[in-house]
């Protein structure tokens, strides 16, 4: 038997300002880029591994300059590069794109789960049984030759790069939508969104799952995708389409009826 659809408890749906949840989101989230630099810069990661047992993979750093990334090979500086591109992506969208109130309390569950997330991502870049580090991970090596002698590598790179631009994007061009006086109490169905009803969600999953090749390999980035897809499809989905059909009525009942698809084009 299906779950009763509840609210989305993440985030509230009123519009207006927040300063106190907006500072802590905006601040946890800029903190995740350095903890992940740090784990992988300072050797936390390597050492905690290691005191459990466990061996790491031996990432050199470059001896010339040129061809160091703040003090990081070229594999840990693509890691790194990750999860800066997700926390800017966050602070850009709270300040920039949503309305909606961020209360405190989901501001703190949000930046908390990213930061778990992407931890361990980065632990398991780090531990040889999971890493997906390519074998060229000389001093030698630049970004460019690691990422092209690993197909995984590539793949990861792919889907995190089409995800996280998809649920952007999307969510600009429907900010820019809502903007006009002349759609007020209108829903959005044109661009992104016409691919599927909840397209940002779909490039979130598309992102965590790349985010997670890139760093553990496909087993652990097929499961992260599967276990956000299922999130979205089970819970999330339901909850907005429930707020959805009382807002909008027969208009969001026609959206769905020309947009078959909820997450993803042509799978869910």
């Amino acid at each position: 038997m299906p779950r009763e659809p509840k609210d989305w408890d993440n985030q509230s749906r009123e519009k207006k300002p927040s300063p106190l949840g907006t500072s802590i989101f905006v601040g946890l989230r800029a903190a995740d880029t350095v903890l992940q630099y740090s784990i992988l810069q300072r050797g936390w990661g390597s050492q905690l591994i290691q005191s459990l047992g466990g061996s790491v993979v031996p990432f050199a750093t470059p001896r010339d300059p040129a061809l160091a990334y703040f003090g990081l090979g070229p594999y840990p500086a693509i890691l790194s590069a990750l999860a800066l591109g997700a926390s800017t992506k966050h602070v850009a969208w709270v300040l920039g794109v949503s309305e909606q109130e961020m209360l405190p309390a989901g501001a703190l569950m949000i930046g908390v789960f990213n930061s778990v997330f992407n931890t361990l991502n980065t632990m398991f870049s780090l531990w040889t049984i999971t890493s997906a580090a390519p074998q060229m991970a000389t001093q030698s090596a630049s970004i460019t030759d690691v990422i092209t002698s690993s197909p995984t590598l590539m793949l990861g790179l792919g889907l995190y790069t089409v995800g996280i631009v998809t649920e952007f994007a999307s969510e600009l061009d429907r900010k820019r939508f809502k903007d006009k006086p002349e759609n007020k109490g209108k829903p959005y169905s044109g661009g992104l969104w016409s691919w599927a009803t909840n397209i940002n969600y779909g490039g979130y999953t598309l992102w965590r799952a790349g985010y997670a090749v890139s760093a553990g390999g496909l087993p652990w980035g097929a499961f992260v995708g599967a276990l956000f897809a299922y999130d979205f499809a089970s819970r999330a989905i339901p909850s907005m389409d429930k707020y959805c059909t009382e807002k909008y009525g027969d208009q969001w009942t026609d959206i769905k009826k020309r947009v078959p698809y909820r997450l993803l084009p042509f799978i869910y």
